[in-house]
């Protein structure tokens, strides 16, 4: 009679761990369950957020570049990894690219701006015969033909019109000077650009009633 009590306890023992087994392992089935759901839940929530910004980024033009990169940078580490949020971030990026062109290009425009507005006010403070000589010099040593017409059409400001006449003296015999053929000053300021050199310096000029140059007379080097 012992002996059937003791397998009794024995196997109601044995069947209470198998249901406690049980029980806990669909505990910890409902909680990874819901574990699961919470986290898609938060995914979704996330995902749902990050299309929201990235769409009023879209539309924000008070923002920085910078502050949007930033936004961008945060949102990529998220790793949300859905379709939507990687569209509009490649939008988002493509806007951002071609405001940074834009806002590059501008500031080389206004650093050239300001460069020339420099040179300007240096050029005025320079006297009339020294800025052409300087002019004749930068021409003829040009690195290359865009810098010489640019120099050249800065240079034409300073003469009354591209015709203005250049007299070349060659020589000087008994008191009488005598000339080459002549020229006007865009024709002679022309060909110091293809010679790159000058057999020629500045002798005197006049001007006209505005100040502008009327006539030049050079002399060879020579």
């Amino acid at each position: 009679m012992r002996k059937y009590l003791v397998y009794l306890l024995l196997a109601l023992v044995s069947l209470g761990g198998t249901s406690a087994c049980k029980s806990k392992k669909k505990a910890a089935e409902k909680a990874a369950q819901e574990a699961a759901a919470k986290a898609a839940a938060e995914l979704k929530q996330k995902r749902e957020r990050a299309k929201t910004e990235l769409q009023a980024l879209l539309n924000d033009d008070s923002k920085s570049i910078e502050d949007k990169e930033a936004a961008i940078a945060r949102i990529k580490g998220q790793n949300l990894n859905d379709p939507e949020v990687n569209a509009l971030i490649e939008q988002l990026e493509g806007k951002l690219a071609v405001a940074k062109t834009e806002r590059a290009k501008k500031m080389e425009e206004e650093r050239l701006a300001r460069e020339a507005e420099e040179e300007r006010k240096r050029a005025e403070a320079t006297p009339l015969n020294q800025r052409l000589i300087n002019f004749f010099d930068r021409i003829a040593s040009a690195p290359n033909r865009e810098e010489a017409n640019r120099l050249i059409e800065q240079a034409m400001q300073l003469f009354a019109s591209p015709k203005v006449p250049v007299l070349r003296i060659i020589g000087v015999f008994n008191g009488q000077k005598d000339y080459d053929r002549p020229t006007d000053i865009e024709q002679y300021l022309n060909y110091l650009k293809d010679q790159k050199k000058s057999q020629y310096k500045l002798q005197t000029f006049k001007t006209d009633a505005s100040g502008k140059v009327s006539e030049l007379e050079l002399i060879t080097n020579k």
